[in-house]
């Protein structure tokens, strides 16, 4: 990292998590869209079989992804579309000791809003919904888990650091 940050330790693991971010956004999520369609699970109409693979292993303990709503695939969408260029951001303001600005710090702390709404949107629906679908809730909670604890983590590092900018200006 090129400038000092007050949690470096912090910086690193948030760095990490986004990073991954990144991969499932421009990776799987799209591979997902192209090889296999909103309905390519429920018609087994995936034109690649490792992609299909991988989803319908994730379909099995949430097999709303054989019918998925429509509601939900517009949410994994935007998300792909609209906050994986935030994911890419963090990455880069991560590595560079960027997070502390006053810009990234309001942007941050907006889409770090939007992912802990989204994940408790999602999870809570998932937790009503178990009983129709069928849903294996405790793999279905901790492989998303993420998504929404480490944008509230964040927020509070967020928060953290302009205090730490005010009290040196």
């Amino acid at each position: 990292m090129m400038r000092h940050s007050p949690y470096p330790k912090w910086d690193v693991f948030f760095l990490i998590c986004f990073a991954l971010f990144v991969l499932v956004a421009f990776v799987h999520e799209p591979l997902f869209y192209l090889y296999c369609g909103w309905d390519g699970l429920k018609h087994d109409s995936c034109s690649n079989a490792t992609v299909a693979a991988i989803w319908k292993g994730y379909a099995a303990y949430d097999p709303v992804y054989f019918d998925m709503p429509r509601w939900m695939a517009l949410m994994i969408a935007f998300d792909t579309v609209l906050l994986s260029p935030f994911y890419v951001w963090s990455v880069w303001a991560l590595w560079t000791g960027r997070v502390d600005t006053p810009l990234y710090r309001s942007v941050g702390l907006v889409v770090c809003g939007a992912l802990v709404y989204a994940m408790v949107l999602y999870l809570s629906w998932e937790v009503l919904e178990a009983d129709t679908w069928g849903t294996a809730l405790l793999p279905v909670i901790l492989y998303n888990l993420p998504w929404g604890l480490v944008p509230l983590l964040y927020a509070v590092r967020l928060h953290q650091g302009a205090k730490v900018a005010e009290a040196r200006a």
